[in-house]
């Protein structure tokens, strides 16, 4: 017959199931003969309960998007946390056992053998709270006194300040007739950062507070010029100072007479060197030396490297080299060239835990949690970041998400047991920040509130880490590893101070777990933590923050809880373009700050280790790497092919320099450790 060549697709309404109709011709297929008519292919509609539609028709309800398709559009659009899928596999690390260089902190001496004044001795007692000095005090002090050139190591919190502040102030009290203002000045104390020239300046102010006729001043970057020089002008017996700026009023300030300078202390000389600080250095060295040549120098260092070896040559004269720590007990305490041994304090104790990329956001909250919450003794926490985006970000983002909405106020309640008294819409847990690119007055005011609270967490990058006296800070958390093993004993130095017991926690990649062993090599012992642990806070967080969820189904375990909180940060993230473009600028200096590590570590530090895409997620982003750049060309600069060949060489000279420009603009808002100079 003429229709064998013929497919015939058959639609029998339910209706008419019992009528005899006729079937229909849709449409016409020849086969060839080695194909079969596929019934999902052509029939589809047959056990179909809708009636048949053409395919015109169907294109056109497909171009009407019904309520239904935009809901279901919607439920597409949503985004799944992926935190523990495709993770590489954490290393088992098994430490070496080695003996840490201890310090032993006070010795069995007490102020009292010292030949002191007794308004000092006083002072010491009431002001302090120090009759037993420290084993660095009992090495340093008698020397110090006697005249010497002193080259001090010790490592931080032992009471360097106080070994060079007490001899400078029992020889200045005592001269007779008393100083006058007038007098000009008879100190110079130089360090690196201004958080550490404000307490340097606050110590001597407690030990000449007998001694009105002694004053000190303290003059930084960021402060005021014109009033440095009055009170510069009125006379003052001692300074403390940055480099940058002291060579500013050295250079500038008439009033500022150095041929009276007695004393010259230049305090953490290693991060002198390390901040790019040595040219001040050897020119305030050179003034002192037309003005003063017969001064005394007093140089202290947590480590002792080859810049610092260099600038004790320039600086001091026949120096006496002293060493506190148990491992130079034998040798008199004096140290030899090039000594390279670290100490840390008797009672810290050092952890570290291995994190993937993807979970370093999620552990850094349950570890806050865990210390800060949970813990029966809630804890002061300092967190090392390497860059100042990342500070900001972190700052945030953490604010927003410990903050107690006024809904959340009785479950908080309910929890500590107690009617709270927080406010409405207060967080959990305090944040604070400090980073070189702050103004001067936020710098103090964080620093100062910091160091007055109980229970907190400062946010830092290294402008914290060197000679920083924050009472009562239980944990330092390095979020990301510091490279340089000096580095990381200064960021440890700031807990565990004046006998006081401390902990500290290394952040690891997988991919970093070499670095353990190079720590072990130096001497340096660590215990591990391991993520479980800590992301099991989570869940008790969980309750205490509802708007986690976001009414969503109950979690019951550490995964669900940490994907909920990804979850969370990933969509206040991209709910709000300042917070996007936080998190993009914290990522980026991320990756730069990771490829500057120094060459020595490049076999454990290197970008090609990182699972990039994974780093993302680390700062709540869920776009590819390669869409997180900022592209100045298509941003800024739209050319048709046209203009483009015609103006291709001025495009380039304007992209190039618009570049530079921003180059030079960032190296100036950027600068860690500004001296607060306008050169």
């Amino acid at each position: 017959m003429a229709d064998d060549d013929l497919v015939l697709n058959v639609y029998v309404s339910k209706n008419d199931s019992n009528n005899q109709s006729t079937p229909r011709r849709l449409k016409k297929k020849r086969l060839n003969g080695n194909q079969i008519s596929s019934p999902s292919e052509y029939d589809e509609h047959i056990d179909s309960n809708e009636p048949y539609v053409s395919k015109s028709r169907k294109r056109k309800a497909e171009k009407q998007p019904t309520q239904h398709s935009e809901k279901k559009a919607r439920t597409s659009a949503i985004h799944f946390s992926s935190l523990f899928n495709s993770n590489p596999e954490i290393p088992t690390v098994n430490p070496e056992p080695v003996q840490s260089v201890k310090e032993e902190l006070f010795s069995k001496e007490s102020f009292e053998s010292l030949s002191l004044s007794p308004y000092i001795l006083q002072c010491l007692r009431n002001d302090f709270q120090f009759s037993q000095m420290t084993t660095v005090q009992q090495l340093t002090i008698p020397p110090v006194l006697d005249g010497k050139d002193v080259l001090v190591k010790s490592h931080t919190g032992t009471g360097k300040t106080l070994s060079y502040a007490i001899p400078i102030v029992q020889t200045l009290q005592a001269k007779q007739p008393k100083l006058k203002r007038s007098d000009g000045v008879h100190a110079i104390v130089i360090v690196p950062t201004r958080e550490l020239a404000l307490q340097s300046f606050q110590t001597f102010q407690k030990l000449v507070n007998t001694c009105c006729w002694i004053v000190p001043t303290c003059i930084t970057g960021g402060e005021k010029r014109k009033s440095e020089k009055a009170r510069l002008r009125k006379g003052v017996t001692i300074v403390v100072g940055t480099p940058g700026r002291l060579t500013d009023h050295l250079l500038h300030t008439e009033c500022l007479v150095t041929n009276r300078v007695q004393y010259l202390v230049i305090d953490e000389a290693d991060r002198l060197h390390d901040m790019g600080f040595e040219k001040e250095v050897q020119l305030i060295i050179s003034i002192l030396n037309k003005s003063t040549p017969e001064r005394q120098t007093i140089l202290l260092s947590a480590t002792l490297t080859e810049g610092v070896e260099k600038l004790a040559g320039i600086s001091l004269k026949s120096p006496e080299r002293i060493d506190a720590s148990k491992e130079h007990k034998e040798n008199n305490s004096l140290l030899t060239k090039g000594d390279s041994l670290f100490s840390v304090p008797e009672k810290l104790n050092q952890h570290f835990m291995i994190v993937p990329c993807k979970l370093r956001l999620v552990s850094l909250i349950g570890f806050i949690t865990s210390k800060c919450i949970n813990s029966n003794q809630k804890s002061k926490i300092m967190v090392f970041l390497s860059t100042q985006d990342s500070v900001e970000f972190h700052f945030k983002l953490f604010s927003e998400i410990f903050e107690l909405e006024s809904k959340d106020s009785k479950t908080f309640d309910d929890y500590i047991g107690k009617k709270s008294k927080k406010k409405k819409n207060s967080s959990l847990v305090k944040f604070y920040k400090l980073h070189g690119n702050m103004s001067q007055d936020d710098r103090t005011n964080n620093f100062t509130n910091y160091s007055l609270s109980r229970c907190g967490v400062l946010l830092c990058t290294d402008v914290a880490a060197r000679g920083l006296d924050l009472a009562h800070v239980r944990w330092i958390v390095q979020y990301t590893s510091p490279g340089e093993t000096r580095e990381y004993i200064h960021r440890i130095g700031r807990t565990a101070r004046a006998g006081a017991q401390g902990n500290s926690l290394l952040f690891l990649m997988p991919s970093e777990t070499e670095y353990i062993k190079a720590l072990n090599t130096m001497k340096i012992n660590l215990g591990e933590i391991y993520i479980k642990n800590i992301l099991g806070d989570l869940l008790q967080l969980l309750d205490l923050l509802p708007k986690i969820l976001e009414n969503r189904r109950s979690v019951y375990t550490y995964e669900e809880a940490a994907s909920s909180f990804q979850m969370y940060i990933e969509n206040f993230t991209y709910n709000s373009k300042e917070m996007l473009d936080l998190a993009k600028k914290a990522f980026q200096s991320f990756v730069r700050s990771y490829s500057t590590y120094p060459k020595h570590l490049k076999h454990i530090f290197h970008l090609k280790y990182l699972h990039i895409g994974h780093l993302a997620k680390s700062f709540g982003l869920r776009d590819a790497p390669s869409q997180l750049g900022n592209n100045p060309v298509n941003k800024h600069f739209k050319f048709s092919k046209h203009d483009q060949k015609k103006s291709n060489f001025k495009y380039n000279s304007k992209l190039r320099f618009n570049k530079e420009t921003t180059r030079k603009k960032k190296s100036v808002d950027m600068s860690e450790f500004a001296s607060g100079l306008d050169w």
